[in-house]
C-alpha cells in the first residue's frame, strides 16, 4: 500500500492558504496579524502562523516575489546537443532568468536579460479551492482577446532599482536591513518599495499538493484565443504559469498524478488545435530546470 504523502492538508486548511496567497498579491507584507483577524477562521493566531509556516516548508504556497518586466529575451530551441549541459552552462550565467531542459518538441527554453521580447507573465491562483476543478481536459478556451503586455517601468531612479533588487522577495527583510545594504534610511527605502510595488506584478503560487506532488508539463501554441485560456487555467485547483513572447504562449501545467496523465492533456491540446483553437502546438516534458527570476 503507497505511503500517504505527508504534503495533504485539508479542505479547510487550503482554503485558508489561498486566502492567503491572496492577500500577500494585494499586500506583500501584510502580517501574519493581520492577515489572522481578516481572513483566517481560526481563533488563535498562531494556529494560522503555524499553518502557514507548515505550508511554505510544504511548498503548498510559495513566494509572493515581485516582478517587473525588466528586458527579457526568451529562446524556444529544438537543435540542442545536449540540453542537461546547456542547463548547467546557464547556471553559471548571470544574465539567465529561467531555463528548461526538455523532453518533446522542443529541447531547452531559456530567459536571459536581453531584448524586450517576454510580453507577458503570470503565476495564476485559482478563484477558490475545490478538488473537483482538477483537470486539464475540462477545460474551454472561450474567449478571444490578447493579453495585455507588461510595461517597461520606465521613469525608476538607481534608487527604485536598488530597492526592487533587494526586494525582489519582500518578506525575506525588513526596510532597515535593504537601508544598510544600499546606503538609505528605512523610510526612504519604504517610500521607494510602495513606489515600484505600483509597476510590478505580485507572483505567488498555490500546490495543495505540494509543487512536487504533481507531473510537469509544457506546451506552446498561438491562439486568438489568449484572454480564454488565463481565464480557463484560473478554474484549475492549482497555479499555472502562462507566459508570452513573440506572440507564443508559453504554459507550464502541473498535472494531477494520476493514470496517462501526460497523454490525456497531450490530446486535449491536439483537439484544440484540430479545432482551430489553437495552432503551431509545440509539448514537451521537463527534464530539469533552473530559476533565478
Amino acid at each position: 500500500m503507497p505511503k500517504k504523502r505527508e504534503t495533504w492538508f485539508t479542505q479547510k486548511h487550503l482554503g485558508i492558504l489561498l486566502n492567503y496567497c491572496k492577500a500577500t498579491r494585494r499586500a506583500p507584507r501584510v502580517t501574519f496579524t493581520r492577515f489572522h483577524k481578516n481572513y483566517s477562521s481560526y481563533s488563535r493566531r498562531q494556529t494560522t502562523v503555524d499553518l502557514i509556516h507548515k505550508a511554505y516548508k510544504k511548498e503548498v504556497v510559495t513566494g509572493p516575489v515581485l516582478y517587473a518586466n525588466v528586458g527579457i529575451e526568451v529562446s524556444l530551441m529544438d537543435n540542442v546537443d545536449d540540453p542537461l549541459q546547456l542547463l548547467q552552462e546557464c547556471k553559471k550565467d548571470n544574465e539567465t532568468t529561467l531555463a528548461y531542459a526538455l523532453q518533446g518538441d522542443w529541447e531547452f527554453i531559456h530567459f536571459k536579460y536581453g531584448a524586450s521580447m517576454l510580453q507577458y507573465t503570470e503565476s495564476i491562483i485559482p478563484h477558490f479551492f475545490s478538488k473537483l476543478n482538477s483537470h486539464i481536459e475540462d477545460l474551454s478556451f472561450n474567449e478571444k482577446g490578447k493579453l495585455p503586455e507588461d510595461r517597461y517601468p520606465h521613469g525608476w531612479l538607481e534608487e527604485h532599482w536598488n530597492v526592487y533588487r533587494a526586494m525582489r522577495m519582500p518578506r525575506d527583510t525588513t526596510y532597515r536591513e535593504v537601508g544598510k545594504e544600499i546606503g538609505l534610511c528605512w523610510k526612504t527605502v519604504k517610500k521607494y518599495y510602495n513606489e515600484i510595488l505600483k509597476r510590478c506584478k505580485v507572483l505567488s503560487c498555490f500546490f495543495p499538493l505540494g509543487k512536487g506532488g504533481y507531473s510537469y508539463q509544457m506546451v506552446t501554441f498561438k491562439t486568438d484565443y489568449e484572454i480564454g485560456v488565463l481565464k480557463a487555467l484560473r478554474k484549475l485547483n492549482r497555479t499555472s504559469f502562462i507566459y508570452k513572447a513573440d506572440g507564443i504562449l508559453i504554459l507550464v501545467l502541473y498535472l494531477i498524478p494520476r493514470p496517462m496523465d501526460f497523454n490525456i492533456s497531450t490530446n486535449k491540446f491536439k483537439e484544440l488545435e484540430e479545432k482551430g483553437i489553437i495552432h503551431d502546438l509545440h509539448v514537451c516534458t521537463p527534464r530539469k530546470w533552473y530559476q533565478n527570476f
